[in-house]
């Protein structure tokens, strides 16, 4: 039986051991913390699942929030502008609900079901050092480990695909809970607002605690979003992200009026590099790693493709290692299979970029097209799901202002 090791428990590592776990491989799981840690601890991620991934989580059986999680039934559009209300707003609904849930609460579950279906768990910490070990242990060591500056020799950067060397954004959420016997009255799906200074995101969340509303803020380097690095208080941050709703997205603001912090665990600040990087790495003893999810291609959450495409490469790889049969993973295998992997993620990459640089002209003129022409609202807000669409659609300003005269716009 091929040995297969996943060193990192997460979107990516969990869905491909759980997958390959499936159909029958010895899979171990090396992460840092166990379940009940994970689910204690702090915020990890802020994440909305679409259609796609969410198919994958169902067929292997591991769909466990459906019918308890809240259901993310569109998107909602608003540009700021001289006053209180948007200069530009629309509503779209999706095809198919997507879905948030707490990366605490789905790593946690996850783990646990991949250990009571008789999969190995191995705590510690995933380093390059361990990696030796483990590729002589192992017939493939997938390192899905996350984002971070531990592993820049083993997967250096692939500059003809990263555009970026600095982040991007400064990024502050917040989990929030209403303070009344009521329901917080805000929209029901993904919220998503845009000014100058960068961009805000809110949706509801099943968390630790039950359904939450996250409040995001993503800001300009410099700009008057950017204020997150000295804030250590979680009633700070609250007091903060009110006011810089206020001020910046008051259209958004009257919804939030009776909200309050959910807890003091509940809150992420930081910034992220996108980047892209070599897949395949070798080891002093000359084996070959292969990484997965945010250890090979990190995505700036702006455009919310992180555990989408995690969700995808798991999907692919597992194809890819079942197809791959009785023979050796040798790194023509590794490259092939990041390969067909990128095929897809390359379209997210794009996106997410993207989304960090000024909209230009033929994009405006999409989004206030969007206000009265709901076709246009309705494919503008599927290309979170589908990203190849963005690629085919609105990088390229011809193509996107034929689209909008085809629809008298």
């Amino acid at each position: 039986m091929r040995r297969i090791v996943v060193a990192g428990a997460g979107q990516a590592g969990l869905v491909l051991a759980l997958g390959l776990q499936k159909r029958g491989y010895a899979v171990t799981v090396v992460t840092d913390r166990d379940a009940g840690t994970i689910r204690a601890g702090r915020l990890i991620s802020n994440q909305c699942v679409f259609e796609p991934a969410l198919r994958r989580e169902r067929a292997l059986g591991i769909n466990f929030w459906d019918g308890h999680a809240p259901r993310i039934l569109g998107a909602s559009f608003g540009l700021a502008g001289d006053s209180a209300e948007p200069a530009i707003s629309w509503e779209a609904r999706f095809d198919h609900p997507a879905q948030s849930v707490d990366q605490r609460v789905k790593v946690s579950d996850w783990l646990t079901a991949f250990a009571e279906r008789g999969g190995e768990v191995r705590i510690g910490k995933v380093t390059p050092e361990l990696l030796d070990g483990y590729a002589r242990e192992f017939d493939l060591v997938l390192v899905a480990a996350g984002r971070g500056p531990q592993f820049d020799s083993l997967f250096p950067r692939d500059d003809r695909h990263s555009r970026y060397r600095e982040p991007q954004r400064t990024i502050g959420i917040t989990y929030l809970v209403s303070g009344r016997d009521e329901p917080l009255p805000v929209y029901p799906g993904l919220t998503f607002g845009l000014s100058p200074a960068g961009e805000l995101f809110g949706l509801p969340i099943q968390s630790v605690r039950g359904p939450v509303f996250g409040l995001g803020f993503f800001g300009v380097p410099g700009g008057s979003l950017d204020v997150w690095d000295d804030v250590t208080d979680p009633g700070e941050h609250f007091e903060l992200a009110m006011t810089l709703l206020r001020k910046q997205f008051p259209w958004v603001a009257e919804s939030l009026a009776d909200a309050r912090p959910s807890g003091p665990l509940d809150v992420l600040r930081g910034r992220v590099l996108p980047i892209v990087r070599e897949p395949v790495g070798t080891l002093p003893s000359g084996a070959k790693v292969l990484a997965m999810g945010d250890a090979a291609v990190t995505n700036d959450p702006v455009a919310g493709q992180g555990a989408n495409m995690a969700a995808h490469a798991a999907a692919v790889y597992e194809q890819s290692i079942l197809d791959h049969g009785d023979r050796p993973f040798d790194e023509e295998f590794q490259r092939r299979t990041f390969a067909e992997y990128w095929e897809k993620a390359q379209h997210a990459t794009r996106l997410s970029n993207d989304f960090l640089a000024p909209p230009p002209d033929h994009v405006l003129a999409t989004l206030e097209a969007a206000q009265t022409v709901p076709e246009v609202a309705h494919r503008f807000a599927h290309i979170f799901e589908n990203p190849a669409d963005y690629a085919a659609w609105l990088t390229d300003e011809k193509v996107s202002l034929d689209y909008l005269a085809s629809k008298g716009s």
